[in-house]
């Protein structure tokens, strides 16, 4: 049997020595009525009632070892949460037996205590039934909590025990006072209200109120809540309630250093710097100290060990900085690791700054690239896997940055797959497939990438009973939202956004990601529909989070709203700091800026100074792959022949790529390619002699037109609407249906009474 009282020894500390407490007494009545309960034999009570009442089948014994073992590394809690606890056994003699005993301590007083403590050495006995086995184990976990309490009482003075006891009377008619004003708590286990109860104790005089963790009890807590913290957040206590906990923990054992160390986890999931970087200092200033201090080793060892230490906060201090976007800081905080560890030779800190120089040196350059070889290569050889795989995954990040072709980046990402699987790294599994799936999206297959999310989020990621839950799945449920609102299903994706707000909620590092994400959803349907002031407020929004995407979004409401200047002053700006800087934009913003900015020389009536710009884009996304993005460039040009009456050449360069849009494009592009797909049919067939050929095209285009405006109606693209619904009635009064044209024609005019056309050059646009 695993020996649970050492789970979590922290090394180079000098343990507490052990608490009586009146919750523990109530774990040694717990375990004692229950030895005495399961040997009916011995029971003088088996004769009076039926024996099927005190037997306890085995199911019941997994149940209670199962509950006595989260009790005995849970916190003190009150007596009514272990009733609780109890009534979950379905043994109701049992818990009367209990309850007596526990009441018969409580009335009986110090004499009655000191015996039953005595009386626990008859644990340890030999059983008469079967020679050689015992009642308990001396090694055991019960065992060894049983020897442990034992010593701790035989420690007490007359005086302290009889505090013990007044304490455990205050304890006990605290549960008698809840049952009488029938109180029920609403929280079990970790999460119990222990303000109440030291409160409870604190105002009658007892000794309880700093003691409620013991040493062991605190390290199992501490490494389970750094394990939460790693692995699943959101399974953790709460921030305030978790720093709380802490604060307790340093008052009534100051010396844990570890205690310190979850702290600055805890801030960190805030952001809260100040209360970071105080937790960092305190960890490794008490952890060198006590290292020192308590170790047994040559003064040569304990100053190498220190240093040791020194190098791995300078490491973690450049880790905060960099997390805070202190790049100067971080930088001079590496170095200093770096200089420390080449003093030592230390080459495992080494390579963890390695890593971190790629991130804090000048990104997507030839230089950065041959950083990260190196050091995928020298984790290898060090047995690094976790940082090897890493390593890959950065170098496969790098390469569709700098237009690596698509199998070469695919193929760094499945040999990190490969290392991941083989060490059963189930975080860095996670962080491939929503790097498989952003990939997917850039190069514009966006099948893959949601077939991808949806892999990810069915992935089997429990680590030792917890399931990882972190960034990588707060990405996946946002892009499958992203994808729900392109194809016009909003309800369903602000579903999926509610959902992960509740993984991840506001005070949770990850809260910027569904909050970005909403905010993009929202400033797409408020575009569509005309609704510049919850447009307004979305860019605000955004540009809070990305300052740059802020700014692209915010032109892109200008000139839907018809602001030409101030969106053509916007765009341009982008161009001129992409020539200073090329790592100013990502490609995909760089050319999202060029489409923008040929729309708007098309608003204005100048299609022939879009299509510099619009080759451009032709240009950088035929270089980093992006195969959709190609694509709707194409289709601006397409639309610059339309307007400048070259319609045949147009509509074979929509024939070219129409399957493509209609496979992976959004509703949107679907609805707009479409639509300029019906226009270019019918005007190319309008310079054509033959009558039927031109009538055929009209009706062709008719029918194309009604899966326009119904794709249009998904996604509420009101003034988009009116447009096409212009356009189908104009095509049947010149096909002569009179009926239909009245009715696309009524349908017109009520939607120009209830969505008034704002910007007249809009129409000038794909």
């Amino acid at each position: 049997m695993a020996d649970i009282s050492n789970l979590g020894r922290f090394n180079g500390q000098k343990p507490l020595k052990e608490y009586v407490t009146p919750y523990k007494i109530v774990l040694l009545v717990l375990v004692r009525e229950y030895r005495t309960f399961k040997d009916n034999s011995e029971n003088s009570l088996a004769d009076a009632v039926d024996a099927m009442q005190w037997i306890f089948t085995e199911e019941d014994r997994k149940d209670f070892m199962t509950m006595l073992i989260s009790l005995l590394q849970a916190p003190d809690m009150e007596l009514r949460e272990v009733v609780l606890k109890v009534q979950e056994i379905q043994r109701p003699k049992y818990l009367e037996v209990f309850l007596k005993r526990l009441e018969y301590l409580a009335t009986n007083g110090i004499m009655a205590l000191m015996d039953y403590f005595k009386a626990l050495s008859e644990m340890f006995e030999e059983s008469e039934d079967q020679p050689g086995k015992f009642l308990v184990s001396k090694s055991s976990v019960i065992g060894l909590f049983i020897r442990r309490m034992g010593l701790a009482f035989d420690k007490l003075s007359f005086n302290m025990v009889t505090k013990l006891c007044q304490s455990y009377r205050r304890y006990f008619r605290a549960y008698n006072k809840d049952q009488e004003n029938g109180d029920v708590p609403s929280e079990l286990g970790l999460e119990a209200s222990h303000k109440q109860q030291a409160e409870v104790y604190e105002s009658e005089g007892g000794i309880l109120g700093c003691n409620t963790y013991s040493q062991r009890q605190a390290e199992y807590f501490i490494s389970q809540q750094v394990n939460l913290l790693h692995h699943n957040a959101t399974e953790a206590l709460p921030p305030p309630k978790l720093q709380s906990t802490v604060s307790q923990l340093l008052r009534s054992m100051p010396h844990l250093a570890e205690a310190h160390f979850l702290s600055y986890l805890n801030n960190l999931r805030v952001d809260e710097y100040c209360g970071a970087i105080h937790s960092l200092y305190h960890y490794f200033d008490r952890h060198a100290l006590a290292s020192v201090l308590t170790s047994a080793a040559s003064k040569d060892e304990k100053l190498d060990e220190c240093n040791k230490r020194f190098r791995y906060a300078a490491l973690n201090l450049a880790a905060l900085h960099y997390r805070f976007g202190h790049r100067k800081e971080a930088l001079a905080a590496l170095q200093e690791a770096i200089r420390m560890a080449h003093e030592t030779n230390d080459n495992v800190c080494l390579q963890h700054a390695l890593g971190w120089l790629y991130r804090l040196g000048e990104q997507y350059t030839a230089n950065t690239a041959d950083l990260m070889f190196r050091a995928v290569a020298k984790s290898e050889d060090l047995h690094l896997h976790y940082l090897a795989s890493l390593g890959v995954q950065a170098f496969a990040q790098h390469n569709s940055v700098a237009a690596a072709e698509p199998a070469s980046v695919f193929q760094c990402l499945v040999n990190s797959d490969i290392l991941n699987c083989q060490h059963s790294m189930v975080d860095l599994m996670a962080t491939s497939f929503a790097q498989k799936s952003a990939l997917w999206s850039l190069y514009g297959n966006r099948q893959m990438s949601s077939l991808t999310s949806q892999l990810l989020l069915n992935l089997a990621s429990s680590d030792g009973g917890v399931y990882h839950t972190g960034e990588a799945e707060s990405l996946g449920l946002c892009n499958l939202a992203t994808m729900h609102a392109e194809q016009g299903m909003y309800d369903m994706a602000f579903e999926i956004i509610s959902y992960v707000k509740q993984k991840f909620p506001k005070p949770s590092q990850h809260a910027t990601v569904w909050s970005i994400c909403e905010q993009k959803i929202m400033f797409d349907q408020a575009v569509h529909c005309g609704n510049w002031q919850v447009a307004m407020e979305t860019v605000n929004n955004i540009s809070a989070i990305d300052s740059k995407e802020g700014e692209y979004r915010k032109a892109v409401l200008l000139k839907e709203k018809g602001q030409v200047e101030d969106a053509f002053q916007i765009l341009h700006s982008f161009l001129v700091e992409r020539k200073k800087k090329l790592e100013s934009c990502t490609a995909d913003l760089y050319s999202r800026v060029l489409l923008a900015l040929g729309e708007l020389y098309c608003q204005t009536d100048n299609p022939s100074a879009a299509i510099p710009h619009i080759l451009e884009c032709v240009s950088v996304a035929k270089s980093h792959h992006m195969l959709l993005t190609l694509i709707m460039a194409k289709m601006h040009l397409a639309f610059i022949q339309f307007t400048m009456n070259m319609p045949a050449q147009a509509l074979r360069m929509i024939e070219e790529d129409l399957v493509t849009v209609l496979t992976h494009g959004s509703v949107y592009n679907k609805a707009r390619t479409q639509y300029l797909y019906a226009k270019c049919k019918v005007a190319a067939a309008t310079q054509e002699k033959d009558t039927y050929q031109k009538k055929t095209a009209r009706m062709s285009a008719v029918l194309l037109m009604n899966t326009v405006i119904d794709n249009l109606v998904s996604i509420q693209a009101h003034w988009r609407t009116k447009d096409a619904v212009y356009y189908q009635a104009r095509l049947c009064h010149e096909l002569g249906y009179t009926a239909e044209r009245n009715k696309f024609a009524l349908q017109f005019r009520q939607l120009d009474q209830k969505y008034p056309t704002v910007n007249s050059l809009a129409i000038n646009v794909l």
